[in-house]
């Protein structure tokens, strides 16, 4: 008799197990993403992931993983060996539309190897209902077909010279070369909705011993930034590339925005009444900016990184980071951006320095390396 009950008993026991073990196989897994910044198409530029609760989403170094996927189709819950099974085989080069995973294996659960920036070019070698299975930086992975497109992305343009976009790599930065050789004494709102209106954009100041104007030299050091940036396998779009341009503060910080940068650097030389004060410095909001003050941890961050790689590479004092709410192209700018005032046109020995190739040169890689540090590289 208790030999039938223990028998009984591992009977129900075995299928109690088995039962366990089919809901497990049956469970879906879901994948959502939150967009934090799509309130308004000029100001995105930066998102946020939310993964499966349970599931590891650590970020890399310096980037916010910011995909905004959802669960494809029933496949992607399927085994591995059964997805790579219906991929079909293309060669084309495709788009993505939003910040996504790339993934190992075409499967929400598989390990994220990066996050792609928007609007980066890919080349898919496979496709299934659901995942794409792309080259990138020379290696192979996944992508859910959700955030991927076969039409290039229109890079916004407002004139000749200015908008110019460089293909890189996976991470793209907005250079600003500051002011222009026209001047815009137009106003426009200090920030979005704000009743303050201030002056689209002034020609900047000059050497006081060189006679250099502002705009020209923050150009020199922006193109030479450009390359620099390309050659480390960045990806860069150029605000202008011409001194010859009509481009107001706010338009300049819509560039940004539009294009979902993953941070803009603007490039400025500095004045002051007095010819002894010397150094450079950097420039972001504060924390309590009614109109960016949402991304100011980022914006600190990107600023120490700038103008710490400037200083080291260049020799020129450090004279730390200035937090104001006073700059029009601050407000506006809804990605992660910084000021760098490389120096100072009304100090003698400075102004002579910042028109120099060796100082431009030093500058650029300088700023390059801060880049390297904020994104982790």
């Amino acid at each position: 008799m208790r030999k039938c009950i223990t028998i009984l008993l591992a009977g129900v026991l075995a299928l109690s197990l088995a039962g366990c073990g089919r809901g497990q196989d049956e469970m879906e897994v879901t994948e959502t993403g939150t967009d934090t910044r799509a309130e308004s198409l000029e100001e995105s530029g930066e998102e946020s992931t939310a993964e499966t609760p349970g599931e590891s989403t650590e970020a890399l170094p310096g980037l916010i993983p910011s995909a905004l996927e959802t669960e494809p189709s029933s496949e992607a819950a399927g085994s591995t060996e059964a997805s790579q099974a219906a991929f079909q085989d293309v060669e084309e080069k495709v788009y993505t539309t939003a910040r996504v995973n790339l993934r190992r294996e075409p499967s929400l659960e598989a390990e994220v190897i990066t996050v792609l920036s928007q609007n980066l070019p890919l080349e898919r070698t496979g496709v299934s209902e659901a995942w794409s299975r792309v080259s990138w930086n020379g290696e192979e992975g996944y992508v859910s077909s959700s955030y991927l497109t076969t039409e290039e992305p229109q890079v916004v343009e407002n004139q000749a010279g200015t908008g110019i976009y460089h293909e890189g790599g996976d991470i793209l930065v907005v250079i600003d070369a500051g002011h222009q050789s026209h001047q815009m004494r137009d106003t426009e709102p200090n920030g979005p909705g704000s009743s303050e209106m201030k002056a689209k954009v002034s020609s900047g100041t000059e050497g006081v011993s060189t006679g250099n104007e502002e705009y020209r030299i923050n150009l020199q050091v922006a193109l030479l930034l450009r390359d620099e940036l390309l050659s480390r396998g960045y990806s860069v779009l150029m605000s202008r590339e011409t001194n010859d341009v009509e481009l107001s503060n706010v338009e300049r910080a819509q560039l940004a925005n539009e294009s979902g940068a993953d941070a803009m650097v603007r490039i400025h030389c500095n004045s002051s009444d007095s010819s002894s004060v010397r150094g450079a410095l950097g420039i972001c909001q504060t924390e309590d900016n009614p109109y960016c003050g949402d991304i100011y941890d980022e914006c600190l961050q990107l600023t120490e990184a700038v103008l710490n790689g400037h200083c080291e590479a260049t020799g020129v004092r450090n004279t730390g980071v200035w937090e104001t709410d006073t700059m029009t192209g601050t407000n506006w700018c809804q990605v992660p951006n910084t000021i760098i005032e490389m120096g100072y046109m009304s100090n003698p020995d400075e102004d002579e320095l910042l028109g120099t190739s060796e100082f431009q040169q030093a500058a650029a890689e300088g700023i390059a390396d801060g880049l390297d540090v904020y994104f982790g590289r």
